[in-house]
């Protein structure tokens, strides 16, 4: 019942505070809205007034934007025959260019025209004599043909030019043949605007109205609108233009305008409203991160206290079960009741619980310590290479109970430390693995140095379960052991991990994981190395 009362305390507390805010943010919102719409409106009367000023702009520059495209006959008729084709079978460019300037030449037997011909011999004569100006119109408009094209690529090769028109008019044809409608027309997103004419058509290409739009209506520009020309009752069109004006131009064409940036236009608009907004949200938000504080320091000494129960049963766990194994093995030796042999291996294991409960009792004692800031530490220079043979020494009888290998590479290393904590954290990591290592494996210590990043590094590598990438960021906290409490196998209090990551901290440096599920784990301390 106090549980919930104190819950119901802070939804209390919480309504009291918020209600009033959030009445005043609704008032306020309101009136920042109405503003917003204000200024929306005064956007829509201005985006009108250029979507007409660009539409009467394009209204004028389109009838000088218009093309013509000549339309030939093919297949070509043909002509009759004539002395004048020997001319051009011929070498004589005298009477070729009296045949190409001779406007009585006609077709030729393959109905091509003769003039268009004998321009192409000439050409093919005399690469290096510069063409006569007037060629151009002989190709284009006097003698249009299917030659028209070859002859304008030999005399424009980068088609900058006539060639260019040559074809944009050739594919007007050819859309207006396919469409069998005049008026503008889309070939995929690009407007045409064709109409047929007694030569052939006449056509705006998209590429001359995208000029017109780009660079016509430079002057036009808006800062916060873009314009750009669509057509009436068009597929694809994804979204409603902000606001269109008609081009009185070929009926169907209209200039949409839209905004440039609705986000940062929208933005502005309500900036009083975020002004507003912003002041009640930070009184709520003072209020309510405060509550919400409280609430989680609660929930965080909740938390604690539960993890240190759990603890207190392990460490009760831990004490009981040694304790228990020395008082009965002690009982029966001191009963003489024990032959030799096995009153050998009791001492033997007495010394190996008492020393379990040794360690055991030193983290207890050296966590509570770090926690109240009374540890001190003895910052001496020590020899590093015989700190870590000595401890590998040390837990080689454990490692053997296990038929667990221990294997080392250590590089010499001299560094300033406090050498009975630096030997308690590789007892605590060596103790974890080979906790978890399976019978008959082999755990690699490794101890090296980092000229470059001036620190050494103390490596403990076991090939047992690997830990979950879930569970690695809270293995080195406090009283935290992975996995289901209930289906734990392995002993242990869940400060080991933690005393380590004290102790590196307290040097300068850091503890760090690698770890797999099934691929086994790497605990690595990184030290400076200190004169």
């Amino acid at each position: 019942m106090k549980r919930s009362s104190g819950s119901l305390s802070l939804v209390g507390q919480l309504l009291i505070v918020l209600v009033p805010l959030a009445l005043l943010a609704a008032l306020a919102w309101r009136g920042a809205r109405a503003q917003e719409r204000a200024v929306w409106e005064d956007l829509g009367r201005e985006a009108e007034l250029y979507a007409t000023a660009v539409a009467d702009r394009l209204a004028r520059r389109l009838p000088e934007a218009v093309e013509t495209a000549p339309r030939y006959p093919d297949p070509p008729a043909p002509g009759s025959v004539s002395p004048m084709d020997l001319v051009l079978d011929g070498s004589d460019i005298p009477a070729l260019k009296a045949l190409r300037d001779s406007p009585e030449a006609g077709n030729s037997p393959a109905g091509l025209p003769r003039r268009a011909l004998a321009t192409l011999r000439i050409m093919e004569l005399a690469p290096q004599e510069q063409p006569p100006k007037e060629l151009e119109e002989l190709l284009v408009h006097d003698c249009p043909s299917i030659l028209t094209e070859t002859g304008l690529a030999k005399l424009d090769p980068e088609g900058s030019g006539a060639l260019r028109h040559w074809r944009r008019g050739q594919k007007a044809l050819a859309l207006l043949d396919h469409e069998q409608r005049t008026g503008w027309i889309l070939e995929g997103e690009k407007p045409w605007w064709l109409e047929r004419d007694e030569k052939g058509a006449k056509f705006i290409a998209p590429e001359t109205v995208q000029g017109l739009i780009s660079g016509e209506l430079g002057n036009l520009q808006h800062r916060d609108f873009l314009a750009r020309l669509s057509l009436e009752n068009s597929a694809g069109t994804t979204s409603a233009p902000f606001r269109s004006a008609p081009v009185a131009f070929a009926r169907g064409l209209r200039v949409d305008v839209s905004l440039k940036s609705p986000e940062s236009v929208a933005a502005a608009a309500r900036g009083q409203e975020r002004r507003i907004i912003s002041l009640v949200a930070l009184a709520a938000g003072i209020c309510l991160w405060g509550l919400l504080l409280i609430q989680r320091t609660l929930q965080r000494e909740r938390k604690l206290n539960e993890m240190k129960s759990q603890f207190v049963a392990s460490v009760s766990h831990e004490l009981r079960a040694p304790v228990a194994s020395i008082r009965l093995m002690a009982d029966a030796l001191e009963e003489e009741k024990v032959p030799p042999e096995t009153a050998k291996e009791f001492h033997r294991l007495i010394a190996r619980e008492g020393a379990r409960l040794s360690t055991l009792v030193g983290n207890v004692l050296d966590h509570a310590r770090i926690e109240q800031g009374r540890k001190v530490w003895k910052m001496e220079s020590c020899d590093l290479a015989a700190l870590v043979k000595n401890t590998l020494r040390v837990m080689e009888p454990l490692a053997k109970e296990r038929e667990i290998s221990l294997e080392a590479g250590i590089t010499p290393v001299e560094s300033s430390v406090d050498a009975d904590s630096i030997q308690q954290a590789l007892v605590n990591l060596l103790d974890n693995a080979i906790k978890f290592s399976p019978k008959g494996s082999t755990i690699f210590t490794s101890l090296s140095i980092d000229e470059v990043l001036h620190d050494w590094t103390l490596s403990v590598n076991d090939p047992g379960p690997g830990i979950p990438e879930d569970e690695q960021a809270r293995i080195f906290e406090r009283f935290y052991r992975p996995g289901d409490e209930l289906r734990r196998e392995t002993q242990g209090t869940g400060i080991g991990l933690s005393l380590v990551k004290s102790i590196a901290e307290a040097h300068g440096g850091t503890v760090i994981v690698a770890s797999k599920p099934g691929e086994g784990s790497t605990f690595t301390l990184r030290i400076p190395i200190s004169a």
